[in-house]
């Protein structure tokens, strides 16, 4: 690992004399006066300003607490609605989700009814390859991003601005700019999805298991059991597999594969262990973590983590130059690489312990803590933004345990404010500090099934003889359906033209139709008689831009505590329009927006009046001399007169 850390770093000293002379011939003046020699961002995940108030003045986040004192402690408003992939490109482009085109962590599929990831589109395309006259045509894979409009670090490049960006959602896959990024948020796992893990047991399990699969472990005698652990699929659209040996005795038990072993701790998950899958002459490699435990009736149970992409080998584009993933598994060893590392599924399932979670996510925290103050390191003017998503997972999983002392919410909000002021020591003078989170957090303890609703209103019909829907609208009756729900916050009529089966005409009697929906969900209570909506806001109300009609028509903003139900963010329709929310996922932030601001703090005095995320990109931007082009929406934060 070290030998490859240092063959990167001698290649790169070697054309460094090369790229500073090309970058000076290009370098383009900045506009400004700069206020800052480097801008370095903390991005916390999910942090809520309300429980950071709290602490401050309890004497719990002191680091944060000088920040506030002696430079900028505020609220910052999110996007509505306040969901990570929306919010997170919001701040990167600096536009509203009507011009970057991403409103969920799911897009409609509106020719099909299903949900599709909105920000990444994965194929295959014809290419050519060979010389004439043997030249053939071959089905290649590709991935594109979909989030449009360009981030502002790719801005910089003009004049010769370098930039580290590190594990910012909605960044894969990754966009070329003058210096590094390490892809976040949609990176897949082996089996090409957002984190499927493994459980084995001898006996299968009489529930489904959601977000994850289970392989059987068979007994070879009373100490050893084999099994197959499934990757990605090969070209003839079967899995490729790793065989794993399990062996038990007194003193350890061993986890062996073609590829080594592996020593396991009963109840703690292991280090990062290569899985190497063979398809024909190919490989691809992979990492996973392990954990050995025992069901109540004494039988092994063994986990394994989703199939993380090898950052030495990656097998689909995670960073920009490509070498700068193995740079740092040089530099560090592997690390977690899916964009949505933290293994929530195994936790709501029983897979894994609350401590094992917590062990997990406090591992990946560490890991990104490395790399982030390497590049702090290495970037002494430009810009360093670093996005640290264990606060939001921590807050999805443990909300309901409260954020009193002793909680692992509470430990988490200490860990943060010790990160900033980890990160306030490493500051230059003239460095410019800001700390921000996307959205705030609040309870999720009720469901409001959508589906359900429309359905029990006339607006949604099911075909004869179906009652309840699983997923993926099967069963519904287009041809007499107007409205359908999908994703975490989005209403949608079947709009004519616009839906492959649409019947609802567009103009007056499509308006009419939103209207009347609006006014009777904001009229809809729970069982005591309260109000489960706060707002429905119209998507021309909220966004404007080309990519508006790719939205959802309503957007719904929920009460505290409310949160669309799980099967009908997939397409599903249960039996019941409100119900309990029954999973360890027991905190949110897809409610009303305006419930769930985001934070924003700095070691500089900043003018916060109405901040808002869009704001972070020109603020920047201006910070390093560079004026903000004309289509970002934001303000500038810094006040005039500001420079140094």
């Amino acid at each position: 690992m070290f030998l490859n850390a240092i063959f990167v770093s001698l290649l790169s000293a070697l054309i460094w004399p090369v790229a500073i002379l090309i970058k000076l011939l290009r370098r383009r003046r900045r506009e400004y006066a700069r206020t800052a020699k480097r801008v370095v961002i903390l991005g916390l995940d999910g942090i809520s300003p309300v429980i950071a108030e709290k602490m401050m003045t309890e004497g719990e986040m002191p680091f944060l607490k000088k920040l506030r004192d002696e430079g900028t402690f505020s609220r910052l408003s999110t996007t509505c609605p306040g969901i990570s992939p929306v919010a997170w490109s919001s701040f990167q482009t600096g536009v509203n989700p009507g011009r970057h085109g991403i409103f969920d962590f799911l897009a409609p599929d509106r020719k099909r009814y299903l949900a599709r990831l909105s920000s990444v589109h994965t194929g295959t395309a014809p290419v050519k390859i060979g010389f004439s006259p043997i030249r053939r045509t071959v089905m290649k894979p590709f991935v594109k991003i979909l989030r449009k409009s360009r981030p502002f670090w790719t801005l910089l490049k003009r004049y010769c601005i370098r930039s580290t960006i590190l594990r910012v959602p909605i960044t894969y896959p990754p966009e070329p700019l003058d210096g590094h990024l390490l892809s976040g948020m949609c990176v897949p796992d082996l089996r090409g999805t957002q984190g499927s893990y493994t459980i084995f047991t001898e006996d299968r399990p009489q529930e489904t298991i959601a977000g994850g699969v289970w392989q059987k472990l068979e007994k070879l005698d009373a100490n050893r059991w084999r099994a197959e652990l499934p990757g990605p699929e090969n070209n003839d659209g079967y899995c490729s597999t790793v065989i794993l040996e399990l062996v038990t005795s007194r003193k350890n038990t061993l986890l062996r594969t073609d590829n080594g072993q592996l020593e396991l701790k009963t109840g703690v998950l292991s280090d990062w262990f290569e899985l190497v899958f063979r398809s024909g002459r190919s490989k691809v490699r992979g990492i996973s973590k392990f954990c050995f435990t025992e069901d109540s009736n004494g039988n092994p149970l063994l986990y394994s983590t989703a199939l993380h992409v090898n950052p030495f080998f990656p097998s689909v584009p995670i960073s920009h130059p490509v070498h700068y993933s193995r740079y740092l598994a040089g530099l560090y060893g592997p690390y977690a690489t899916l964009g949505l590392a933290e293994d929530t599924w195994a936790l709501s399932n029983g897979a894994v312990s609350g401590e094992t979670f917590l062990e997990q996510a406090w591992s990946i925290l560490e890991e990104r803590k490395k790399m982030f103050f390497d590049a702090m390191e290495h970037i002494s003017d430009g810009l360093v933004v670093c996005v640290f998503d264990t606060s939001d997972r921590i807050q999805h999983m443990f909300w309901g345990d409260g954020s009193s002392k002793g909680t692992p919410v509470h430990d988490m909000y200490r860990r943060m404010d010790s990160l900033i002021g980890e990160t306030a020591d490493r500051l230059g003078r003239k460095d410019m500090l800001i700390v921000m989170s996307d959205h705030g957090f609040t309870s999720f303890h009720t469901c409001i099934d959508f589906n359900r609703w429309l359905l029990e209103n006339d607006y949604l019909v099911l075909e004869k003889g179906v009652e309840t829907v699983e997923t993926s609208f099967k069963g519904v009756d287009w041809s007499r359906t107007r409205a359908w729900s999908m994703g975490l916050a989005g209403i949608m009529l079947n709009l004519r033209g616009r839906e492959d089966r649409g019947i609802v005409v567009p103009g007056s009697e499509s308006s009419e139709l939103l209207e009347e929906i609006s006014e009777k969900l904001l009229k809809l209570e729970n069982a005591e008689g309260e109000r489960v909506i706060s707002a429905v806001y119209p998507s021309e109300s909220v966004y404007s831009g080309p990519y508006v009609s790719l939205g959802p028509d309503l957007v719904i903003g929920t009460m505290a505590g409310y949160r669309s139900g799980w099967s009908c963010v997939t397409g599903g329709i249960g039996k019941e329009v409100i119900y309990p929310n029954e999973r360890h996922w027991n905190g949110d932030h897809c409610h009303d927006h305006t419930l769930v601001p985001g934070m924003l703090a700095s070691n500089v005095k900043l003018n916060t009046e109405d901040a808002a995320i869009l704001d972070i990109a020109p603020t920047v931007l201006r910070a390093l001399g560079v004026a903000a082009p004309s289509y970002m929406e934001g303000k500038s934060l810094i006040s005039r007169g500001a420079e140094k």
